[in-house]
């Protein structure tokens, strides 16, 4: 692989070869990452330049969870509405495009049509700084226990990168432990989680646990971001 900034495993996650500092403060991740951009309801902490976001534990006030995203509100999939985090929230280019597309202009007998969609987008409810997701997408690929993963990419293209260098594929995760479909397929899912964590077999192996579980949502079929779990029996259906 190329040079990354991001190494991860499940036993250590360091970025420019330092060393993240899961359970810890947020103070300790601003001498890493510079100071962040915003917090979302209290507990996100959103790197909107960079296409991160640190959270806290619900336990305590240390981070727990580290999210990179390869997808946000501008991407192809953001416009449509069809984001996890973001689900309707559709932008006005697309809307437009998609009624120009039905033959429909309604700009041409309403020059006032798009004004308060606009204004919505740009400073109202739908406006992103009102959302989990960073202005920007994380653009430099990572290195996953020594498989290369970026932006575009679909779990087919990840589990051929980690075949190559002889890993385990990733597989289907109910995340959300809902228990309405079953956890090991590789192909057939378009939206969830993808991981090589098959879960605990006993509370007492979740209270003794101790890594990090690398989960890959796939969205539309292509990956939307990169959440790692410091798992120290955490609640994977959080956010």
């Amino acid at each position: 692989m190329s040079e990354t900034d991001f190494y991860i495993s499940e036993h250590s996650i360091t970025y420019k070869n330092k060393e993240l500092p899961f359970g810890k403060p947020v103070s300790e991740w601003v001498k890493i990452f510079g100071k962040y951009s915003r917090i979302y309801q209290t507990s996100v902490y959103i790197w909107d330049d960079l296409g991160i976001y640190v959270s806290e534990s619900e336990k305590n006030k240390n981070i727990d969870e580290l999210h990179i995203f390869f997808m946000n509100l501008d991407s192809p999939l953001g416009q449509m509405g069809k984001l996890e985090e973001a689900r309707g929230r559709m932008s006005v280019k697309f809307v437009k495009e998609r009624n120009h597309k039905d033959g429909w202009f309604p700009e041409k007998t309403d020059p006032e049509f798009y004004v308060e969609m606009l204004n919505d987008e740009r400073n109202g409810s739908d406006a992103p700084k009102n959302f989990i997701y960073p202005f920007k997408i994380y653009a430099k690929p990572l290195n996953i226990e020594g498989a290369e993963v970026k932006a575009g990419m679909k779990v087919s293209d990840i589990n051929k990168k980690r075949e190559a260098v002889d890993l385990p594929v990733i597989k289907y995760y109910d995340a959300d432990l809902n228990t309405k479909l079953e956890d090991g397929s590789v192909t057939t899912l378009s939206n969830g989680y993808f991981t090589t964590f098959s879960g605990f077999l006993t509370p007492e192996e979740q209270a003794r646990a101790n890594f990090y579980n690398i989960m890959y949502r796939q969205t539309e079929g292509e990956i939307e971001y990169i959440r790692i779990v410091h798992d120290k029996g955490q609640e994977y259906s959080k956010f």
